[in-house]
């Protein structure tokens, strides 16, 4: 008989269990957040393009290592060697206005758009990889040697 008591004890507490677990639910107030994309673009301009949209208010970053820059690079450019480890800190260093347009250029392309990648990751809106020195020098660009 006392095993039959204990049985239907143990039967009773498996039925209520999932009632007493229950509760009253009240929803919680709905928020949505919206993130916004970042939607600069990082435009690629052939050599050509570049001199026809160059003005002075913009900047030139030559961004290949210093003893490159010293064999030739485009008149006015920074020299902000994107290798270093300390790239974004030399580009914070210089008080670059974040909305002027911003043009860099390395040996073939791939550098330069690793520079565009950071400078959008550090805000500036107007980025263009003109690509490589040589192409903008056979252009007609003007040199610094």
């Amino acid at each position: 008989m006392a095993a039959m008591k204990t049985r239907i004890l143990l039967l009773l507490a498996l039925l209520s269990g999932p009632a007493a677990c229950t509760t009253e639910r009240t929803e919680a107030p709905q928020t949505t957040t919206t993130a916004v994309a970042d939607t600069t673009a990082i435009v690629r301009l052939t050599a050509e393009e570049f001199l026809a949209r160059y003005t002075p208010d913009a900047v030139v970053i030559d961004v290949r290592t210093p003893e490159e820059f010293a064999q030739g690079h485009l008149k006015g450019a920074l020299n902000i060697n994107v290798q270093a480890p300390d790239f974004r800190e030399q580009i914070q260093a210089r008080g670059l206005d974040p909305n002027r347009p911003v043009y860099l250029y390395c040996r073939s392309g791939r550098r330069s758009q690793r520079a565009a990648e950071i400078l959008r990751e550090m805000g500036f809106r107007q980025l263009y990889n003109i690509g490589g020195f040589e192409d903008l020098a056979r252009a007609g660009a003007e040199v610094a040697r």
